[in-house]
Protein backbone atom coordinates (compact mmCIF):
# COMPACT_ATOMS: atom_id res chain seq x y z
CA UNK A 1 0.00 0.00 0.00
CA UNK A 2 1.11 3.55 -0.52
CA UNK A 3 1.08 6.21 2.21
CA UNK A 4 -2.37 7.55 1.28
CA UNK A 5 -3.92 4.07 1.39
CA UNK A 6 -2.38 3.35 4.79
CA UNK A 7 -3.63 6.70 6.14
CA UNK A 8 -7.17 5.74 5.08
CA UNK A 9 -6.98 2.24 6.60
CA UNK A 10 -5.14 2.99 9.87
CA UNK A 11 -5.85 5.74 12.39
CA UNK A 12 -2.94 7.94 13.40
CA UNK A 13 0.31 8.66 11.67
CA UNK A 14 1.90 6.93 8.72
CA UNK A 15 5.61 7.69 8.75
CA UNK A 16 8.55 7.30 6.41
CA UNK A 17 11.78 5.93 7.90
CA UNK A 18 13.26 9.39 8.44
CA UNK A 19 10.04 10.64 10.08
CA UNK A 20 9.85 7.57 12.33
CA UNK A 21 13.48 7.93 13.45
CA UNK A 22 12.81 11.55 14.43
CA UNK A 23 9.83 10.58 16.60
CA UNK A 24 10.87 7.16 17.95
CA UNK A 25 13.88 5.29 19.25
CA UNK A 26 13.88 1.83 17.64
CA UNK A 27 14.48 -0.95 20.17
CA UNK A 28 13.83 -4.26 18.38
CA UNK A 29 12.45 -5.62 15.10
CA UNK A 30 10.25 -8.67 14.65
CA UNK A 31 8.58 -8.21 11.25
CA UNK A 32 6.08 -6.78 10.69
CA UNK A 33 6.50 -4.99 14.05
CA UNK A 34 9.13 -2.79 15.63
CA UNK A 35 9.36 -2.06 19.33
CA UNK A 36 9.84 1.66 19.89
CA UNK A 37 10.17 4.36 22.53
CA UNK A 38 8.49 7.68 21.67
CA UNK A 39 11.06 10.45 22.04
CA UNK A 40 8.57 13.11 23.16
CA UNK A 41 7.43 11.33 26.34
CA UNK A 42 9.32 8.02 26.68
CA UNK A 43 6.18 5.94 26.00
CA UNK A 44 7.03 2.46 24.74
CA UNK A 45 4.99 0.47 22.26
CA UNK A 46 5.02 -1.03 18.80
CA UNK A 47 4.68 0.21 15.25
CA UNK A 48 3.73 -1.95 12.29
CA UNK A 49 5.78 -1.55 9.13
CA UNK A 50 5.73 -2.65 5.54
CA UNK A 51 8.78 -3.25 3.39
CA UNK A 52 8.09 -1.50 0.09
CA UNK A 53 7.67 1.37 0.32
CA UNK A 54 9.01 1.27 3.88
CA UNK A 55 6.36 2.94 6.03
CA UNK A 56 5.63 2.76 9.76
CA UNK A 57 2.10 3.01 11.16
CA UNK A 58 -0.43 1.90 13.80
CA UNK A 59 1.40 2.85 17.01
CA UNK A 60 0.15 0.72 19.90
CA UNK A 61 1.14 1.79 23.41
CA UNK A 62 2.57 -0.87 25.70
CA UNK A 63 0.06 0.41 28.28
CA UNK A 64 -2.94 -0.38 26.06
Amino acid sequence: MNKTELEINYPGEVLTTSEAVEKYEFIAFCAPFVEVRRRSDGQTGTLEFQHSPRLYFNFMSADS
